[in-house]
C-alpha cells in the first residue's frame, strides 16, 4: 500500500514552501495532491512535462490537482498501477482533515491501495492568535507533526508560549521548530504507529484537562492492569459516542497477562491497535481524548471499569 500524508496549515504558515523545498531535494517518488496547480510555485527546471491537470518533475514526482473530487482523485492514481513511495495532500488554508482521512478510511477498495501515515501541520509561530482561529485549532488537534515556523520572527518567550499552546491542544505532537520550514526534521513514516519516542512522551503524561474554546484535551491514566476486551468496548463505545466530535485520542496500555505494550489510535470513530515495546515494572495505562465538550467524568468511570481487580488476576 501507498503512505498517504496530509500537509495542512494555514494560509500563510509555510505549506507552500515546505512542498517545495521537498519537492527539489527528494528522493522519494511523489505524488503531490494539490487544490490548484497554480497555487504552488515549482522550480521550472525540475517540470518535464504540465497539462491543465498534472505535472511532471524530471526526479519521478507529480503534482496533479484535486478537482473537486478527491476520492476520484484516489482512483485514478490507483487505476495508473504508478509505483510511487508517499502520496502527499496539500489541503487549502481552512481545510478540516477529517474529511480528508475519511476519504480512504470509509472506502474499501482505496483502503488496499492507500494507506493514512501522517498528518503534518505548518503553524506560524508569529500569527499563534489566528493559528487559534476554528480550523486551526483542528489542524493543529489531528496533527502528529508540527513544524513551528517562522522562529526567527518572535522572542524566546514567544516560542516557549506557541509550544505551550499547542501542547495544551494536543498533548502527544511532536514539535519541530523550523525557519522557512527548515529545520531538524525527516519525512514521517508510519506515524500512525507510535514510535519510541512517541511512547515514551505519551507514557510520561500526566493525569490533565485542557481547554481552548470548545475544544479539550484530557489525560487519563490507570496503574491496575486493564482487560483488553473491556478496553476495547470502551473506546469503541467512546467514539460512536461522540462521533466527529473527537478528533484523535491515542493510548498506551498495560493488559493483563501481557508483556507488551497494547497500543491504540483513533480519528473521529476510526480506530486500529497493535502490540509494540515491552511494558516494564511499574508502567500504566495512558489514554489521551482530544475533541469538543469531551466529558472527563464520564471518560474517567469508563477507564476505571476496565481495571482488572485483584481477585480476577488470581482467579485467571
Amino acid at each position: 500500500m501507498i503512505p498517504v500524508q496530509l500537509v495542512t496549515g494555514f494560509l500563510g504558515a509555510g505549506k507552500t514552501t515546505y512542498m517545495n523545498r521537498l519537492l527539489a531535494a527528494t528522493d522519494e517518488k511523489i505524488c503531490l495532491i494539490v487544490n490548484e496547480l497554480g497555487a504552488i510555485n515549482i522550480d521550472e527546471q525540475l517540470i518535464v512535462k504540465m497539462d491543465q491537470e498534472q505535472i511532471e518533475l524530471s526526479n519521478g514526482c507529480i503534482c496533479c490537482s484535486i478537482q473537486n473530487d478527491l476520492s476520484k482523485t484516489f482512483y485514478q492514481l490507483a487505476a495508473k498501477q504508478e509505483a510511487f513511495d508517499r502520496v502527499i495532500i496539500e489541503t487549502t488554508g481552512v481545510a478540516d482533515p477529517a474529511p480528508i482521512i475519511q476519504t480512504i478510511y470509509y472506502d474499501e477498495y482505496l483502503r488496499q491501495h492507500f494507506k493514512m501515515n501522517a498528518i503534518l501541520t505548518v503553524v506560524d509561530a508569529s500569527q499563534m492568535d489566528r493559528e487559534l482561529f476554528k480550523e486551526g485549532i483542528h489542524q493543529i488537534a489531528y496533527a502528529d507533526l508540527i513544524l513551528l515556523n517562522k522562529t526567527d520572527l518572535v522572542s524566546s518567550d514567544e516560542l516557549d508560549q506557541a509550544r505551550r499552546r499547542i501542547e495544551q491542544l494536543n498533548p502527544t505532537v511532536r514539535i519541530v521548530e523550523t525557519i522557512q520550514t527548515e529545520g531538524d526534521y525527516e519525512l514521517l513514516e508510519n506515524t500512525f504507529q507510535l514510535s519510541r519516542v512517541d511512547e515514551q512522551k505519551l507514557s510520561q503524561l500526566t493525569e490533565t484537562s485542557e481547554s481552548v474554546s470548545s475544544l479539550r484535551a484530557i489525560t487519563l491514566s490507570a496503574e491496575r492492569p486493564l482487560s483488553r476486551e473491556r478496553v476495547t468496548r470502551y473506546v469503541r463505545e467512546v467514539l460512536m459516542h461522540y462521533e466527529d466530535a473527537m478528533y484523535r485520542m491515542k493510548a498506551i496500555v498495560r493488559l493483563q497477562d501481557e508483556e507488551r505494550k497494547f497500543v491504540i489510535q483513533a480519528t473521529n470513530q476510526l480506530m486500529g491497535a497493535t502490540f509494540a515495546n515491552e511494558m516494564h515494572k511499574g508502567d500504566r495505562s495512558v489514554f489521551v481524548w482530544i475533541g469538543k465538550e469531551l466529558d472527563q467524568d464520564a471518560l474517567a468511570r469508563g477507564l476505571k471499569a476496565c481495571e482488572v481487580e485483584q481477585d480476577e488476576a488470581y482467579s485467571s
